[in-house]
């Protein structure tokens, strides 16, 4: 497995392509997704599905422009529907750009394993940054969206937020995962669970 991580768009939301032998999974795709797309195409990879961790327009706003070019499912969880069908509307409060409508066409459930592209991934239930926050496990790394950051934490003062609920997820969670868990959050640079279980300011 190999994994390109692509930090784009006005939030700079890291978009992830996970490849594997051939085939290809793309991660909350961004509005700069392009290169992305275009680096599938080039290599010839086999794409797969496209995954959102959570609702929020950052993490869904390139969604179109990966199904215009492949016709493959687009996966988020149904409790974030509401934020996607009002991703428009979302557009407008942060001043962006419009992505257009956002339909899910399966939903990511929030427990349990999923194979695709020959991968398994395994799903987290991690609410509180919003209701449909769902981290993804594969191997011995956790995609974890805007849950859990290198020495931070996702923001709860969005529509679905809960800090309680968010801090509950980190600690019952991810914080349960090996030590050496690498994780790859939605903005930021990668940690690993054992380092932020020991430095992260909002569990010392």
């Amino acid at each position: 497995m190999e994994i390109f991580p692509h930090p784009n768009g006005p939030f700079l939301v890291n978009t992830y392509l996970i490849v594997n032998n051939g085939k290809a999974i793309i991660i909350d795709p961004g509005a700069g997704v392009k290169p992305i797309v275009n680096k599938i195409a080039v290599d010839g990879l086999s794409l797969e599905a496209i995954i959102a961790t959570h609702g929020h327009i950052d993490h869904v706003d390139g969604v179109n422009v990966v199904k215009e070019k492949f016709d493959v499912p687009f996966y988020a969880n149904e409790k974030d529907l509401e934020l996607i069908e009002t991703v428009q509307m979302q557009a407008r409060m942060f001043g962006v750009k419009d992505p257009g409508r956002i339909i899910i066409d399966r939903n990511l459930p929030c427990e349990g394993l999923l194979n695709i592209a020959g991968l398994d991934l395994e799903l987290l239930y991690t609410p509180g940054h919003s209701k449909g926050s769902v981290s993804i496990k594969i191997g011995e790394t956790l995609f974890s969206g805007d849950t859990l950051f290198n020495f931070s934490i996702g923001r709860t003062d969005l529509p679905g937020g809960d800090y309680e609920e968010l801090i509950n997820s980190i600690k019952t969670k991810i914080f349960t995962l090996t030590e050496s868990t690498v994780v790859l959050s939605g903005h930021g640079p990668k940690t690993t669970v054992g380092r932020e279980r020991k430095m992260n300011p909002f569990f010392s």
